[in-house]
């Protein structure tokens, strides 16, 4: 139970004798508190909040150097040197922290980016200084530098690159929860101090050039219990996150010289983060046991943890996976049958036999790829489901809700389709239903194969116009999606649905297979809410003026769309012909 908790439990018991201690004894308490707790125990009375108020805070201080110089420039009608710049605002910043330091306020957030000319650190060495003696419990520091950008060049990496190199000791920051650093440098120093309250640790552009000094990090701050690594410069190969005992998170990302692999091994990580190109990612079954989260993306893993996910990490809430199979490997199945998974969004670039998903918590699912041969999802509370990839499934099945929020398909379309994929694409949805071209293609080839016949299908299409090719394609293309889901409601730019007739020679006294639109028995068609179901010559003298539209670049967007309502023939209606 945190300190506010207990304080706002005995305030609860016996309200009067916490409301009639004397201010100081009061603001003496709060000292001892974290200050995210101080500002949280204004809400246990109306006495707390007004002596909480009394008991000042500073919630966000930034001394930030290139704010400092804009308008600095902006206020001077002569522009000042850089080195008065610097001067200036390094003395602003000595001077109001020096007053921060000795009223003892203390600061929730400290911000502090600065600005050195060749390698004079002594400016920050001294604020530095002020920052140790300050109650600050989460600081970020920037340092820029004439080699800063160092990871953007070929530049010769050793202990001479201009970088600040971060002090391992600051010994009075016993209120220091979290740190941020950014352009700096840690080398080999026997001298380690120690951050004996921090919890939290990001590292950004940083220099490390040894083992020895990630050990004298790890040693120096024992608590650590979240850290982050962003466009790092290692000189080691292999990065071992068990050196940080009490590690629960951990994220890699960005581009990262030199280091070849990141090794979770003997560590106890509750969520690992990795998205470096082309770095291996080193696990093992007691390493993954307590992973919550878990989202890796263009690094490399071992084919046996996606191939089974339930046993490696049973724990497993959230998990967000791509482009992680290594292009020499072939995958052919995925399993994932996790009790507490909750999402899963997966990115594949190329195609799977099988996916199987027996999750009875998942509420949401993405994927993206080139596909899978067979689907398998077994989700009671699925909520969302985006599927997306080049190849349609040739089998799915699904046990999920009937009230999901949002059920997405999509699959990709080219040049090159024939009747096939239209058959495939009619499989899909037939299967969907039980639960819950090339140059040359014409309407032809679908004769003699029976069309499905699903309930409430609504189908959108928005084809932009590019000459006459597109346009022989399109016509064919929605020709085969009316045929295969045969629409309760259509809205299309084309002008040929309207032009349309029945022909009597392919269709007599049965449904025809040919022509789709032989099967409709009434239909009714709007225009921006007008009824143009008696006046379709109209109707297709404006979508050629739309189509001229289209040339002169007039957006899509200013081009409403047609919208047609069907009502179809059964088996037990024949059409008269």
């Amino acid at each position: 139970m945190s300190l506010v908790n207990k304080l706002k439990f005995r305030i609860n018991e016996d309200s009067d004798r916490f409301s009639e201690l004397p201010e100081d004894i009061i603001h003496h308490i709060l000292s001892f508190l974290p200050i995210k707790d101080v500002v949280r125990a204004r809400i246990l009375s109306k006495t707390w909040k007004s002596l909480s108020n009394s008991y000042e805070i500073l919630l966000d201080l930034h001394y930030d150097h290139n704010s400092f110089a804009l308008e600095l420039l902006l206020d001077s009608e002569i522009e000042p040197e850089i080195d008065e710049i610097r001067d200036k605002f390094m003395d602003y910043a000595d001077n109001h922290l020096s007053r921060v330091v000795q009223q003892q306020i203390p600061v929730l957030k400290l911000a502090v980016n600065v600005a050195v000319i060749g390698s004079e650190f002594c400016g920050v060495n001294h604020l530095m200084e002020l920052v140790r003696k300050a109650r600050v419990e989460e600081l970020s520091i920037f340092v820029q530098t004439q080699d800063f950008h160092w990871y953007d060049d070929e530049v010769v990496f050793d202990e001479g690159i201009i970088l600040y190199e971060f002090p391992y000791s600051i010994t009075e920051a016993k209120w220091l929860r979290s740190l941020t650093l950014q352009g700096c440098k840690f080398i080999s120093n026997n001298n380690s101090g120690m951050y004996s309250s921090l919890q939290q640790l990001y590292l950004s552009q940083v220099l490390l050039l040894s083992d020895e000094a990630l050990s004298n990090i790890a040693n120096c701050c024992p608590e650590i219990e979240v850290i982050e690594f962003d466009c790092f410069f290692f000189g080691i190969d292999n990065l071992k996150l068990s050196k940080f005992p009490k590690l629960k998170k951990a994220t890699v990302k960005g581009d990262h010289s030199n280091l070849q692999s990141v090794d979770i091994t003997e560590t106890n990580l509750e969520s690992f983060w990795c998205n470096s190109l082309d770095l291996d990612c080193l696990m093992n079954l007691a390493a993954c046991s307590n992973i919550r989260e878990l989202k890796l993306k263009q690094c490399n893993i071992g084919l046996d943890l996606l191939k089974d996910l339930t046993t490696y990490f049973p724990l497993l809430e959230n998990a967000k996976l791509s482009s992680v199979i290594p292009y020499t490997e072939v995958l052919d199945r995925i399993t994932v049958a996790n009790p507490h998974l909750r999402s899963l969004k997966l990115l594949f670039d190329r195609v799977i036999q099988e996916i199987s998903i027996n999750c009875p918590k998942l509420s949401h699912f993405d994927y993206t790829g080139a596909g899978f041969e067979e689907v398998y999802l077994d989700c009671p509370r699925l909520r969302t489901c985006y599927y997306n990839s080049r190849e349609v499934p040739r089998l799915i099945l699904l046990d999920s809700p009937t009230d999901m929020q949002y059920n997405f398909y999509c699959f990709e379309v080219d040049y090159k389709l024939d009747k096939s994929w239209f058959i495939s694409i009619r499989k899909f949805l037939e299967q969907i239903a039980r639960y819950n071209t090339a140059d040359g293609f014409v309407l032809d080839e679908f004769e003699g194969v029976q069309a499905f016949k699903p309930k409430n299908v609504h189908l959108q299409v928005q084809i932009l116009y590019g000459g006459p090719e597109t346009n022989q394609f399109s016509t064919a293309f929605v020709d085969g999606l009316v045929w295969i889901t045969r629409p309760t409601t259509l809205s299309y730019l084309c002008e040929k649905i309207a032009e349309k007739s029945r022909d009597s020679s392919c269709c007599d006294q049965q449904l025809c297979s040919k022509y789709w639109w032989h099967n409709i028995s009434d239909f009714e068609v709007k225009h921006k809410e007008k009824d143009m179901t008696q006046n379709l010559a109209s109707l297709v003298e404006m979508t050629k003026q739309s189509r001229r539209g289209l040339s002169v670049r007039l957006r899509p967007a200013d081009l409403m769309p047609f919208h047609f309502k069907f009502e179809w023939h059964s088996i037990e209606r024949q059409p008269q012909h």
